[in-house]
């Protein structure tokens, strides 16, 4: 079984960086700078998101012109915990697998309401629901 259909692929951890740093040299970080991680706002959608009076963060009505500028439309839909099958901080976030892995896990990417960051991490034990956007190969 495989998480995208013929012709797609689950991008790897280096395609992830990869749109990080042209997001980020071209302009997407939500003060218009071009050097550090400040993109969440860029690729959240610009609704259904947690509220939060933090500057530049997807959960803040601020900056409406960068709301969603890379088109990603990156909905919160939280994660699903393999030990209890909970599902968890709904309108708080949303977690993207790789297809790289990362131990006996993978790495993946996360988006937070109260963060600027679009975040890499490998917490998560690949049991646990996660989410996957697929890129034409």
């Amino acid at each position: 079984m495989t998480a995208c259909p013929e012709g797609w692929h689950l991008p790897s951890d280096d395609e992830w960086t990869q749109l990080e740093e042209y997001l980020i040299a071209n302009g997407h970080n939500y003060d218009g700078t071009t050097e550090g991680n400040k993109i969440a706002k860029s690729l959240a959608s610009d609704n259904g998101w947690f509220s939060s009076e933090d500057d530049g963060v997807p959960g803040n009505t601020d900056y409406t012109e960068d709301r969603n500028m890379s088109g990603f439309s990156a909905l919160p839909g939280g994660t699903r915990y393999a030990d209890d099958n909970t599902f968890e901080f709904i309108t708080a976030t949303i977690a993207f697998w790789s297809a790289t892995q990362s131990g006996s896990t993978a790495w993946y990417r996360v988006l937070y309401y109260d963060e600027i960051y679009f975040y890499r991490n490998n917490f998560f034990t690949k049991d646990n629901g996660l989410y996957v956007r697929c890129v034409k190969d």
